[in-house]
């Protein structure tokens, strides 16, 4: 039996994923699509509380802004919607940043954050498309191509406490470790120019895809004795995640196996 898991590390770590869609079955994502506001303010007040020591080499940006991944448009309108009223967000083109939009979920908790997309709206809810992403996720302060074996270590440790402080507090006791490496290139079309030296010598990985992301575990790199992990190909961010596996149990996946 196949299940949907909409819900998970992917709405925690780098997206705030839609929980219902006006007008259409509930697998679509219809004309317009929205998910709770007060999701927002509890998350960016969780983030806050982790510690300074655990910043210095990873950290979150909470920059949201919408991505888009299929070459189409953006969306028709962006805003907060209440029993009574309708706030407006401004989207940034062609960055798709949404500078206001914390503030503005901030001040209206109770209402959906909504988005206004006819051109997508036969697609299914979990179509990557059109993305909006708040930067949820830990990110390696370093892009600088060249990440040593310390640097590497130290942020896979930090990451944890950043992901525990998005889940509910009983699942955070069993957070998994966040021991792999994903890439995101800044062009998602790019392949993986990814290497680990050794001996002075860049080796070539083969990381495993995952949408967007090529991911590496750190046990692989000290199992080559590799000195640093090597990212080439363009501007990327780089961070700390769970494995593949999990990524999709948690509900990275579309769909993922009932076992």
């Amino acid at each position: 039996m196949r299940i949907l898991r909409p819900i998970g590390l992917a709405a925690l770590s780098t997206a705030l994923i839609c929980t219902s869609a006006y007008g259409q079955s509930e697998n679509l994502r219809g004309e317009i699509f929205c998910f709770p506001a007060e999701k927002v303010p509890k998350l960016v007040k969780n983030l806050g509380k982790v510690k300074e020591s655990r910043r210095d080499v990873v950290d979150v940006g909470l920059m949201p802004k919408f991505l888009i991944k299929d070459g189409g448009d953006w969306p028709e309108r962006f805003f907060i919607r209440t029993k009574s009223e309708e706030f407006d967000i401004a989207i940034e083109k062609p960055s798709g940043e949404t500078p206001d939009f914390i503030a503005i979920a901030q001040a209206h908790p109770q209402g959906d954050v909504c988005v206004a997309d006819k051109a997508r709206a036969e697609r299914h809810i979990s179509d990557e498309g059109l993305y909006f992403e708040m930067g949820l996720a830990p990110i390696f302060h370093n892009r600088s191509g060249t990440h040593q074996l310390a640097e590497l270590s130290e942020g896979t440790k930090d990451g944890k406490s950043f992901y525990k402080k998005m889940v509910p507090s009983a699942l955070a006791l069993v957070m998994p470790d966040t021991k792999y490496l994903a890439v995101r290139y800044d062009d998602f079309r790019h392949d993986a120019e990814l290497y680990a030296r050794v001996n002075g010598q860049d080796v070539p990985l083969k990381p495993e895809p995952f949408k967007d992301m090529h991911v590496v575990s750190l046990k692989s790199l000290k199992e080559m004795e590799a000195s640093a992990l090597i990212v080439s190909g363009g501007p990327y961010q780089l961070r700390p995640t769970v494995s593949v596996k999990l990524m999709k149990r948690f509900g990275w996946g579309e769909e993922a196996e009932d076992e």
